[in-house]
């Protein structure tokens, strides 16, 4: 192990190694002085739990004192009741003087089990028959203490001492009890601090996970506790404090066994508010952060003069290089480690290699581009030679019906000749404009069929599509357009063309004279061909075309959706 230390420590910079050697010589220090701390603190620990649960119960001992002294209230007058008949007058002076005993209590009672209440320290009577907790103790007749967020006889808040009353047969025949003002027996929100803990959540519940009081009602005791641990388990687990990690910090919880299945939970919080308090937890932990402090203090400046300001320099110079792409002055190496310098001459290597790995990928992107131009220029010129060709033998052609198929076939070339050009001017772009495609495939057909300036107008919306879409739109577009420049005599704007998108959707309309080729009854022979044609386009755009006549004006209407992935307006 040491070994591969003292290789670690030669293999590595200087100020590395002046840190690493400085660390090594404390540690025996650091050990003694954690292990030191960790003891301290473990005693406080300690004593934190012996102490919060007993401090706790001190805290709420008047609240428990009334509970019980209510508890042993309410078993003497059941007894009583349970040993001669019940009689008012007798009842009467029974409950008055228990309640002269407990002035907290708001309503010392007799209850028979019919529900109707007439022996009362208040001398109200009232029906508990319908009342949810008296049905539980006649169904479950055993002491319980209850809590009510409304009284029915006070109409306040008030916590139910109930003890049943049997005969002497042991027949149930009714409830004896007593209610305590809920403001007399929970838990006051202030509890003395103890040691540098402070409660922040007391309550009492029973042994069956009932919430009974609490020191503020408003929260919910289940985020208080760890996960996974209700009410009804900490009663298995009374007078056994424990650490808990809250969203806090680290606190104790503490459940305290109070009296027949009372318990106090208590939720303290180390206390953060009193400097000295935790100044004097931290002293223990001061001697070896001031050691390993001072060590990395002077490892630092060490560092900094021998190393840090070489590499600093040196980064500087490559960040300019990086900005400028040209090559600065390098920086003043004197004095620096091996290691910088060395660094420093690899750089020079590498920007050397680079500026003529450049050169050379320059030279290359130049003879690229010379070879995209010739092959576009070829392209074009032969696109060009196979539309003069056919305009060749279109005039040379006897037929009629040969020279329209050859106008067809001449329209589509051009439009393919215009597309091209577009996508040659817009070489490296992924998407076409096509307002100027279409645009240009107009212009060309315009001086194919030698008709005026005018004659098309054009409402063309700036909208890019990919190339694969471009090709069958503008195929479609000199189809049609082709047809109406077909027929003689046309006037100004007698051709429209009209390119827009809305909501993802991209029209393409035409309006123009009415010729053979796009007239709706025309399905069948060489006249269909171009209604054929627009539907192959449409296809291809996974859209639909329709064709309708509107007086003596045709119309030709392509509707698709934008292609996947092509880009907006």
């Amino acid at each position: 192990m040491s070994g591969k230390l003292r290789a670690f420590l030669s293999g590595s910079s200087l100020g590395v190694r002046l840190g690493a050697t400085l660390m090594l010589a404390l540690i025996p220090l650091g050990i003694l002085s954690v292990v030191q701390t960790r003891n301290t603190l473990d005693e406080i620990d300690a004593t934190a739990l012996e102490g919060v649960g007993g401090a706790a119960l001190q805290a709420v001992r008047d609240q428990i004192d009334l509970i019980k002294e209510a508890q042993i209230s309410v078993r003497v007058l059941a007894t009583v009741l349970s040993q001669s008949p019940v009689e008012d007058a007798a009842c009467k002076d029974q409950v008055a003087a228990i309640a002269r005993d407990i002035p907290q209590a708001t309503l010392v009672a007799y209850i028979p089990v019919s529900g109707l209440m007439s022996c009362s320290s208040t001398g109200q009577v009232y029906d508990f028959k319908d009342r949810p907790n008296f049905q539980n103790i006649l169904a479950d007749p055993k002491p319980t203490i209850v809590y009510s967020i409304y009284g029915p006889v006070s109409g306040t808040a008030v916590v139910g001492i109930n003890h049943p009353v049997f005969d002497r047969s042991g027949t149930l025949i009714g409830i004896a009890a007593i209610s305590l003002a809920y403001t007399a027996v929970a838990p006051d929100s202030y509890v003395d601090y103890f040691a540098l803990w402070r409660p922040s959540y007391l309550a009492t519940f029973l042994a069956d996970g009932t919430l009974l009081l609490s020191s503020d009602p408003a929260i919910d005791p289940a985020k208080e506790l760890p996960p996974k641990v209700d009410l009804k388990r900490l009663a298995l687990v009374a007078d056994r404090p424990s650490y808990i990690d809250q969203g806090s910090g680290r606190n104790i919880m503490s459940v305290v066994s109070v009296t027949d299945g009372l318990y106090l939970l208590s939720i303290w919080q180390r206390e953060t508010g009193n400097f000295w308090q935790q100044a004097s937890s931290a002293v223990p932990y001061l001697l070896p952060i001031l050691t390993w402090t001072a060590a990395l203090a002077v490892a630092a400046f060490a560092s900094s003069h021998l190393v840090v300001r070489h590499i600093r320099a040196l980064s500087r110079t490559m960040t300019d290089y990086v900005a400028t792409r040209k090559r600065l002055q390098m920086p003043d190496m004197g004095g620096a480690p091996a290691e910088i310098r060395n660094l420093s001459a690899a750089y020079e290597d590498m920007i050397r290699t680079i500026e003529q790995e450049e050169a050379e990928l320059q030279n290359l992107l130049v003879d690229k581009d010379l070879l995209l131009r010739e092959v576009n220029h070829r392209s074009g010129n032969s696109l060009q030679i196979i539309a003069s060709i056919m305009r060749m033998y279109r005039r040379e052609a006897p037929d009629q019906k040969l020279r329209a198929v050859l106008d067809g076939l001449i329209n589509r070339v051009i439009a393919l000749s215009s597309t091209h050009t577009s996508l040659y001017a817009l070489s490296g772009q992924r998407d076409v404009a096509m307002d100027v495609v279409l645009a240009n495939v107009v212009k060309r057909l315009k001086e194919i069929h030698g008709v005026a300036l005018g004659v098309a107008s054009k409402r063309l919306q700036p909208i890019r599509m990919d190339s694969q879409a471009a090709v069958p739109l503008a195929l479609a577009l000199a189809e049609a357009v082709g047809c109406f420049f077909s027929r003689p005599g046309l006037g100004r704007d007698a051709v429209v063309v009209d390119l827009s998108e809305s909501d993802g959707t991209i029209r393409l309309r035409l309006e123009g004279p009415e010729v053979p080729q796009l007239l709706p009854e025309t399905t069948s022979g060489l006249l269909s061909l171009p209604q054929r044609m627009l539907r192959q386009f449409a296809a291809q755009l996974s859209g639909t075309v329709s064709i309708r006549l509107e007086g003596e004006r045709a119309s030709v209407e392509l509707v698709f959706p934008r292609p996947t992935g092509a880009p907006g307006m």
